[in-house]
């Protein structure tokens, strides 16, 4: 794929997300050098919020929802453990865990497609979005309890699957 093809898909998915801000009135920092826009949400957990990274490549977009704790170090394998358990049996999207500094995230990937691309939609990129707020309000308190040493880890996840 050329260089102007590779730009132009850019370019198209960064205008797909910006009919997605504007069209639900989304309050954004705008899309940077590195084709990263950001958004924070609110989320009925403990923490409050997750900031939502939009990044742009030229075959897809990606979305990373940080929340705003990161996993003490003494933490980390509890914290990972329960990520894991979590992980298993999602369909859309995943936690990622940096145990380098205990950043905490979920992550929905959209494939645009190489030689047959199309943006995504607004659809699409609105299901990522609740999909990924949604993960992390389910998990998010039992999170909190494993990151302070008040649940282990499977017990955790089995609270916060208990209506599935």
């Amino acid at each position: 794929m050329a260089n102007m093809d590779r730009n132009e898909n850019v370019q198209a998915i960064r205008a797909a997300v910006e009919d997605f801000f504007e069209r639900d009135n989304v309050k954004h920092e705008p899309f940077n050098e590195r084709n990263v826009a950001s958004a924070i949400y609110s989320v009925d957990v403990k923490f409050g919020h997750a900031t939502v990274f939009f990044h742009a490549y030229d075959d897809k977009l990606i979305l990373h929802m940080i929340i705003p704790l990161n996993a003490g170090e003494e933490e980390r394998a509890k914290v990972a453990e329960f990520l894991l358990r979590a992980n298993y049996g999602l369909k859309i999207g995943c936690f990622d865990f940096d145990f380098t500094d205990g950043e905490i995230s979920y992550r929905v990937a959209l494939y645009c497609g190489d030689d047959e691309f199309v943006p995504p939609t607004y659809e699409q990129i609105d299901f990522s979005v609740v999909i990924g707020l949604l993960m992390i309000e389910k998990y998010g308190d039992a999170l909190v309890k494993v990151m302070f040493g008040l649940a282990e880890p499977e017990d955790a996840v089995e609270a916060a699957e208990i209506d599935d």
